[in-house]
């Protein structure tokens, strides 16, 4: 799950009142700082959905060859590129 990091980026999160209240008293009951509480939980979040810090690397490296027996390659990436030029 979470590993301490040498560097940590400040952010700042708005909270309602009630979520507020709820981690207060979840972080004096389990006698860890709020901060680490949200980071848990942003941890566990991104377990959730599968998303890692590098998934978009794996990503690109699936793709690797996916066109590779396309015999209208040349023609679909210069269509891509219009498309970027709009």
């Amino acid at each position: 799950m979470y590993m301490k990091q040498e560097s940590m980026i400040r952010t700042q999160v708005y909270l309602s009142k009630e979520q507020e209240q709820a981690l207060k008293s979840l972080a004096i009951s389990s006698g860890s700082r709020q901060s680490e509480l949200i980071r848990q939980a942003v941890d566990l979040l991104l377990e959730q959905k599968n998303v890692t810090p590098y998934h978009w690397k794996q990503t690109l490296h699936d793709m690797k060859g996916i066109w590779a027996d396309d015999k209208d390659v040349e023609h679909r990436m210069k269509t891509i590129r219009q498309e970027f030029d709009r």
